[in-house]
C-alpha cells in the first residue's frame, strides 16, 4: 500500500507531460523536515547561492512537505532540474492517499491537456517551459524512491529528474501544482548531465511559450491582453454597433475615445491596425463587407483622436477568424468584434480612485475569510503576493472549514462563466482560479496564459500559468493555490474572486535579494 502511494507521488510530482522538475539526490539523500514541532515555510521566493539547493517546507493537504531544489543546470539548448521530496503524514491515524497526491501534484495530467504539470516560468523573458518530450513523445522525467520499504506512518523520499528547453536568464522560477513556487538559479552543467537526460529517455523536442497578459474593463466594453510585444485591444461589436450597421453611436464613439487613450499610453510606436469581425451570421460575402465597413468606421473615429504621429490602417475579415468555438448566441456575441493592433506593452492604471465594483462577496482586509457555498463553508488567506520583472505571484491558503458533502467548483464559482474569451479546457475552466483577479483602476487584471495546442479550425487551446485544478476538500484539508498575474504596479494589491471572496491591501513583496 504504501509502496503503491509512493510511486503515486512520484508520478505527482514531475507531472505527466509539459512542466517538471530534476533529480540528483547526493550521497546522503534529501534532509528530513524536523520532527516534533510543526515544519517551518519558506518564503516562496526564498534562494540559495549557485550550486546549493533551495529547500521549502511547506503543510500540505494531509502532509508535511519538504523540497530540495536544485539549481536549474543548462548545456547548449538543453536544461536539467533536480529535486529531492520528504512527504511525513501530518496525523499518523490519517494516511496520505495516492488520489489526492496525484491531483495536487498532477500525476492525472499534464500542463498540455489539464495544466497540472510543473513547469518552469521566467517574467524576466515572458515564457513558459514546460518539460521537454523524450525522441518517441513520452515526457522528458523520472522518478526513483529512495527507501527500498516504508511503514505506513513513515515520510516518503524520492528524488525527481526532468529535461527542459534552456532557460536565458540567470534565474528562473519552479511552479510545483499544489505547492507553489520556488526560485533557483540557473548555472552550467555540472558532472552528469548527460546521465541525467539519458535516465529521463533522451531529449526529443523542448521548447518554450510566451506568456499574454490580460486585462478585462470593468463596464465589459473592452479586453487589453499583451503577448510577445504585441498589443490587441478588442471592443465588443455589440457595445459599438446597431445590428447589421456600421455607425458608431454617441457611446460608441465614447468607448473608441477610450481606446484611443490606451494606445497612447500603451503603445512603442505610431502603426496602428484596426480589424473587423462578425460573426457566422448571413453569407461570407456580406459578413466580409460588413466587418470592412466597421473596421473603418473605427479606424476614422481613432485615427482623429490619435496624433500625427500614428498611422492608422484597416482592414475586415469577416468571419473567418473566430475566437470562440460554436454557434450558441454566447460564442456569436464574442466573434463579433473589433481589433486594435499595435507593438507595446500592457498598462494597468493603478490609481485607488477608480471604479472598482462592489462586491456581496465576505471581504477582509488583509486577513482570512471566510464563505459559504452550497456544500460547505472555507477559509481563504493571502499568504504572499511576490514580484517578478513584470510579473507578481500570489500564494493562497484555503482550507474547508465545515460541511458534510464535497463541492468540486468551490474556489471560484464564476469559473464557469470565464472573463473574456481565453479558450481553456473545460475541466479548468469549472475548477480553476482563472477569473482570479487584481483590481486596478478600471479592469480586472487576470492570470498569465499561455498556448498550448492549436486546435482543429484555429482555435488555441490555452494554459493558466498557475494551479488551474483546485481540488475538492475534505474538511479540515490545506491547500495552496499559485498564480502569476501581470504586475499592476501597486504597493498593496486587492486580490478578487468573483461571487466568492473580497481580500484588500495585500502588500506586495520584493524578489528575493540578487534578482
Amino acid at each position: 500500500m504504501r509502496r503503491m502511494m509512493l510511486t503515486a507521488l512520484a508520478v505527482g510530482l514531475v507531472g505527466v507531460l509539459p512542466g517538471c522538475g530534476l533529480v540528483d539526490p547526493g550521497p546522503s539523500g534529501p534532509t528530513e523536515p524536523p520532527s516534533g514541532a510543526p515544519v517551518p515555510t519558506a518564503s516562496p521566493g526564498d534562494t540559495t547561492s549557485p550550486g546549493e539547493a533551495v529547500a521549502v517546507d511547506r503543510e500540505w493537504h494531509d502532509a508535511l512537505m519538504h523540497l530540495e531544489v536544485r539549481p536549474v543546470e543548462v548545456d547548449g539548448d538543453l536544461a536539467v532540474l533536480r529535486y529531492d521530496f520528504t512527504a511525513t503524514p501530518v496525523d499518523p491515524e490519517r494516511p496520505l492517499l495516492s488520489s489526492t497526491i496525484l491531483l495536487a501534484f498532477g500525476g492525472l495530467g499534464n500542463s498540455v491537456t489539464d495544466g497540472r504539470g510543473v513547469r518552469l516560468f521566467d517574467t524576466t523573458a515572458g515564457v513558459v517551459h514546460p518539460v521537454a518530450l523524450t525522441p518517441d513523445g513520452s515526457p522528458a522525467t523520472a522518478i526513483e524512491p529512495l527507501d527500498d520499504e516504508v511503514d505506513d506512518d513513515a515520510a516518503v523520499r524520492g528524488a525527481a529528474t526532468a529535461v527542459f528547453a534552456a532557460p536565458e536568464n540567470e534565474s528562473v522560477d519552479v511552479l510545483f501544482p499544489g505547492f507553489g513556487t520556488v526560485h533557483v538559479p540557473v548555472v552550467p552543467a555540472g558532472e552528469g548531465f548527460d546521465d541525467a537526460v539519458d535516465q529521463v529517455g533522451g531529449a526529443g523536442e523542448a521548447w518554450t511559450t510566451k506568456l499574454r497578459a490580460y486585462a478585462h474593463a470593468y463596464d465589459a466594453e473592452s479586453t487589453t491582453s499583451a503577448e510577445d510585444g504585441d498589443v490587441t485591444v478588442t471592443l465588443s461589436s455589440d457595445v459599438l454597433f446597431a445590428s447589421d450597421d456600421h455607425t458608431l453611436s454617441p457611446a460608441a464613439r465614447r468607448v473608441v475615445d477610450r481606446a484611443a487613450a490606451s494606445v497612447t499610453e500603451q503603445a512603442d510606436d505610431g502603426d496602428v491596425h484596426v480589424v473587423g469581425h462578425t460573426d457566422d451570421v448571413d453569407t461570407d460575402a456580406y459578413n466580409q463587407n460588413l466587418s470592412e465597413r466597421r473596421a473603418r468606421s473605427v479606424a476614422e473615429r481613432l485615427g482623429a483622436q490619435l496624433s500625427g504621429d500614428y498611422a492608422v490602417t484597416e482592414e475586415g475579415r469577416g468571419e473567418s477568424e473566430p475566437v470562440v468555438d460554436g454557434m450558441s448566441p454566447e460564442a456569436r456575441a464574442a466573434n463579433r468584434r473589433v481589433e486594435i493592433h499595435f507593438q507595446g506593452r500592457l498598462v494597468v492604471e493603478s490609481d485607488t480612485a477608480s471604479d472598482v465594483p462592489t462586491t456581496d462577496a465576505p471581504t477582509a482586509k488583509n486577513a482570512p475569510v471566510t464563505f459559504a457555498t452550497n456544500s460547505g463553508e472555507y477559509t481563504v488567506e493571502v499568504r504572499s503576493v511576490e514580484r517578478r520583472p513584470g510579473a507578481l505571484v500570489g500564494t493562497l491558503a484555503a482550507e474547508r472549514v465545515e460541511g458534510e458533502s464535497v463541492d468540486p467548483a468551490w474556489f471560484l464559482p464564476a469559473n464557469v462563466h470565464v472573463v473574456g474569451d481565453r479558450m481553456f479546457g473545460a475541466l479548468a475552466e469549472a475548477a480553476g482560479p482563472h477569473n482570479l483577479s487584481l483590481l486596478g483602476a478600471q479592469e480586472r487584471v487576470l492570470p498569465f496564459d499561455y498556448v498550448v495546442e492549436e486546435r482543429t479550425g484555429g482555435f488555441l487551446l490555452r494554459r493558466l500559468l498557475g494551479d488551474e485544478d483546485i481540488t475538492p476538500l475534505d474538511l479540515g484539508e490545506l491547500a495552496l493555490v499559485t498564480v502569476v498575474w501581470p504586475d499592476t504596479g501597486q504597493d498593496t494589491v486587492t486580490v478578487d474572486g468573483p461571487d466568492r471572496f473580497r481580500i484588500t491591501d495585500v502588500p506586495v513583496t520584493d524578489p528575493p535579494a540578487g534578482d
